[in-house]
This record gives C-alpha cells, sequence and structure tokens, in this order.
C-alpha cells in the first residue's frame, strides 16, 4: 500500500476534521457528556450536509461512490475529535451491509435516509464471551408462516436508542445464521440500555418471540455466517480508525501541556524522561494508524485481510493502552480532571481496546492463522 493521500482523500479528511473540530469543543463535549442524550445532533447534521454519511454509499442511492478506505479516514477524524455520533454503527454496521447484500427494496427504504442524516442504524454482533460474534448465534429464528419469530438476547449494541433498524443475526438451521433487519420498537422486543466506558450508550436486547418478515432478511437465509463476517471484519477496522484519531488526540494534547507546563523554569518537555514517554507514544501512534488504514485498504480493495486486522486489532488495544496511560502520566493529576480533554481520550481508548475483542483475542487470532499458513 501506498501510504500517501490522495489529494481527494486529504480533501475528505479535512473536510471532516473542520466540521468536527469547530462543532464539537471541549466544552462542547462536557454538555453533552452532562445530558441525557449521547448525541451531537446539529453536527451529524452537518455531515449529512456535507456529504460525508452517504461517501461509501452506492451513487444511484445518492451516495459519494467513494471506498471503504476514504471511510475510514472519516472514522479517524471522529476519534480525533471524540465526537458522540453514531457515525460507525450507522455507516459501518448498518449501512454498508445492506448496500452489499440487500435488496433493492432494502436499500431504497434505507440508504437514502442514512445519506440525509434522517435513518439511525446498527447491528447487535455480540452474544458475550469475548465480543466476537459467535459463528452460529444463539439467538435463534423459527419460520412462521411466511415470516419468522426471533428468540435470544444481543449485549451492548452501539447506537441502537436512535437506531430505525438493527441487523440481527439469529440461527436458522444446524449450523447455519440469517441477518434480519428488526424493528427495535417492534412488540417482543426489550431494550436495556446502559453505557459505555466513553459514555456512548449501549443497549442489551432480549427478543421474545419478535416477529419479521420475508422482506426483513437481509441477503439469502441460511447466509448470515458469509454477512456477518463481512459486517465484522468492517467493524474491527472501523474501530481501529477510531482508534488511531483518539490516540493522535492524546498525543496532542500531552505534547501541548509538556510544552507549556514548567518545573525549575523549564518546560518538562525538555526533560529526558518525559522526552522519551512522549516519543514512544508517537512511535505507538502511528503504528495504531498505519495498522489500521493497511487494513481498511486492504478491506476496500477486495484483497484478504485477516491477518491484517489481527494485527490493527492488536495494535489499537495494546498501543493505544500505552499512549493514553502515558498521557495520563504525563499530565500528572490533571489527567484525572474528568473535565480535562485527556481524560476523555482515555475513556474512549479503554473502550475501543475492549469492543470486537482485545488485544488477547486478537493475538490469538493471528497465531492461528500463522499456524495455518
Amino acid at each position: 500500500m501506498d501510504f500517501a493521500l490522495s489529494d481527494e482523500q486529504t480533501s475528505i479528511r479535512d473536510l471532516a476534521a473542520r466540521i468536527l473540530g469547530e462543532q464539537l469543543t471541549p466544552e462542547r463535549l462536557r454538555d453533552i457528556e452532562a445530558g441525557d442524550d449521547w448525541f451531537a445532533a446539529d453536527t451529524w447534521a452537518e455531515l449529512a450536509k456535507a456529504d460525508l454519511l452517504g461517501l461509501s454509499l452506492p451513487e444511484d442511492q445518492g451516495g459519494g461512490g467513494y471506498g471503504f478506505f476514504e471511510l475510514a479516514l472519516v472514522l479517524e477524524q471522529v476519534g480525533r475529535t471524540v465526537a458522540p455520533l453514531p457515525v460507525l454503527s450507522t455507516l459501518v454496521l448498518g449501512a454498508l451491509p445492506i448496500a452489499e447484500f440487500g435488496t433493492a427494496d432494502q436499500q431504497a427504504a434505507w440508504l437514502p435516509g442514512v445519506i440525509d442524516g434522517s435513518v439511525i442504524l446498527t447491528a447487535g454482533l455480540s452474544e458475550g464471551h469475548d465480543g466476537l460474534p459467535p459463528v452460529v448465534p444463539a439467538t435463534e429464528a423459527v419460520a412462521d408462516g411466511d415470516g419468522w419469530k426471533l428468540t435470544g438476547t444481543k449485549h451492548l449494541v452501539p447506537g441502537a436508542v436512535h437506531a430505525a433498524r438493527v441487523l440481527v443475526p439469529a440461527r436458522t438451521g444446524s449450523g447455519a445464521s440469517t441477518v434480519f433487519l428488526v424493528d427495535p420498537t417492534a412488540a417482543g422486543v426489550t431494550a436495556e440500555a446502559n453505557r459505555g466506558p466513553n459514555l456512548e450508550p449501549l443497549t442489551t436486547f432480549t427478543f421474545d418471540g419478535v416477529a419479521v418478515g420475508a422482506g426483513d432478511v437481509l441477503g439469502e437465509v441460511d447466509g448470515g455466517q458469509a454477512i456477518t463476517a463481512w459486517i465484522t471484519d468492517r467493524a474491527i477496522a472501523a474501530s481501529c480508525a477510531v482508534q488511531a484519531g483518539v490516540c493522535e488526540a492524546a498525543l496532542r494534547t500531552t505534547a501541548t501541556y509538556t510544552s507549556e507546563r514548567k518545573q525549575f523554569d523549564t518546560p518538562i518537555a525538555t526533560f529526558q524522561a518525559v522526552a522519551h514517554r512522549v516519543a514512544d507514544a508517537y512511535i505507538d501512534t502511528e503504528a495504531v494508524r498505519l495498522t489500521a488504514y493497511q487494513a481498511a485498504w486492504r478491506l476496500g480493495e477486495g484483497l484478504p485481510a485477516d491477518e491484517e486486522l489481527a494485527i490493527a486489532k492488536f495494535w489499537a488495544a495494546d498501543g493505544a493502552h500505552r499512549v493514553v496511560h502515558a498521557a495520563q502520566h504525563l499530565h500528572g493529576g490533571i489527567g484525572l480532571d474528568t473535565d480535562y480533554p485527556v481524560h476523555r481520550t482515555f475513556r474512549w481508548a479503554k473502550h475501543i481496546e475492549l469492543v470486537l475483542g482485545g488485544g488477547t483475542t486478537h493475538l490469538r487470532r493471528l497465531g492461528a492463522l500463522l499456524a495455518a499458513g
């Protein structure tokens, strides 16, 4: 991969950075976090106005027709500004799978609304365990006339509090599954909202005989395993891209602070121990970024990316852990102030570290891939 961005890619990244940076100041983020709704609705509308929500969706639905890598550049800026927005859940977990596997009717029903900012989507993948979706889910769908009845539980679903539809993989046979588009307000759905370390609402859904129609099947019946794997790969790459932005934000805040904070009338950035710690954090940040770029680029090009995804998620967990701990330590006592920006990046990094499996989970995956190869 050539890591140099094209002029178009640079413009996309810079546009997202400008909108998010101008709208989501530390003061605005503090106000949002103090409220009940973790959602900057006006910023979401601005992203839609700038055609960034439809960036990687099909042109025949009004989207931009760009690839997954360009979307990863936008997600990096979401992380850099720690933006309380369902960009990953709506675009990566919902809209992209519908664009790839949905019928013409499903695409027409949901994608234009995503593009104009009026529709939020997500997917319920996790059933616990290591955070990765099971190959065959415990959630079950039983045929019922022309439709299906869903029973089971999905844990910690992001973006669900505003979602119009939730993509739900469910077992439909021995060793087979199917993905359904489920209305979260339907009869038989129970939603329990919790909050992640970054204060993002995460919903646990319980389905008790929830009726879904034949038109709510995404892709083929019993074809859910491939679709779930497709979504999971892109969700992992997307979370790594967000983490790259979070690490950059933590690093920049720390560089500014250590340049201005003085001891013995000298900026602490000039102290050797501090300089070494910041340098190590810079190296880790670049490793998180470059491995995330590599995974996103390979997915966008339709190339095998299993090893690259495992490597990127390991760095997004292990490397980011070191970056945000260094940021906290170098800020001293102020790093514990929950109103100070560096604490916000710490919470986000810890959240992403464990989403869709932590560092150990993906290191094991990488080891298994290397052993098999």
